[in-house]
């Protein structure tokens, strides 16, 4: 008989083996990995999120089962950029200290609405700061913060912090009339680096799935490396 622990443990993250002829079964809030034909995926469902990720490549076995895709669905559609707009404003009023701030999803209304971080401590190289207070109904599904006149990057305190599920995005050279951003989705401590509109000119030449045209088009295809946006 099996340890109860066990059974407790492998109901918070159950493994199935992916359908070869049918459709996955609908799950919960919460997260699965599933054994496919090409890999190892890992797919988490919350209630602003359903996300296919892939962490690891097929196992070298023939195993008789389906393939999987990745995926990436928004319950509120699409980034919006007019609260990240609005977000880089309280930034550069800020300077030259940096800022944080966050999305926050209601389920109620399935949207997102900014709230900023109140700063516990702030200066242009680091920020420490209280998250604003939630309904029951609402969560974090964008953190933001910025790096002032710096560069984005994620910094070994980023990589600590980043844990649970959400976008983290990070803005700098908000001197510039162009700022930089960097942008990954965090899967409890996995990263995955997502392209954007403030892309710096190098990546944009090398990202096929950048369509041309307007900088803020809507990116529309995920395992790519895209993100949904809406201007």
């Amino acid at each position: 008989m099996m340890d109860p622990r066990d059974i407790a443990l492998q109901a918070s993250c159950p493994v199935l083996a992916a359908p070869r002829f049918g459709p996955l079964p609908e799950m919960a809030n919460g997260q699965r990995l599933i054994v496919a034909a090409n890999g190892v995926f890992v797919q988490v469902r919350l209630d602003w999120l359903d996300c296919v990720h892939r962490i690891t490549p097929p196992v070298g076995l023939p195993l008789p089962y389906g393939r999987m895709e990745e995926r990436l669905r928004f319950s509120f559609g699409v980034l919006p950029i007019r609260l990240i707009e609005d977000f880089l404003d309280a930034g550069r009023k800020g300077l030259p200290d940096e800022v944080a701030g966050v999305l926050i999803y209601r389920r109620g209304t399935r949207n997102l609405r900014l709230a900023l971080c109140e700063p516990a401590y702030a200066s242009p190289a680091r920020i420490e700061y209280r998250r604003p207070a939630m309904e029951e109904d609402e969560t974090v599904a964008v953190d933001l913060h910025t790096h002032g006149c710096g560069l984005p990057f994620w910094s070994a305190d980023d990589d600590r912090d980043d844990q649970g599920i959400k976008v983290a995005g990070v803005f700098g050279c908000l001197h510039e009339s162009q700022p930089q951003a960097e942008f990954r989705l965090v899967l409890n401590g996995r990263f995955k680096p997502l392209a954007h509109p403030w892309q710096r000119e190098p990546h944009r030449r090398d990202e096929a799935h950048l369509e041309p045209g307007l900088l803020r088009r809507i990116l529309r295809r995920w395992p790519s490396g895209g993100l949904p946006w809406n201007t």
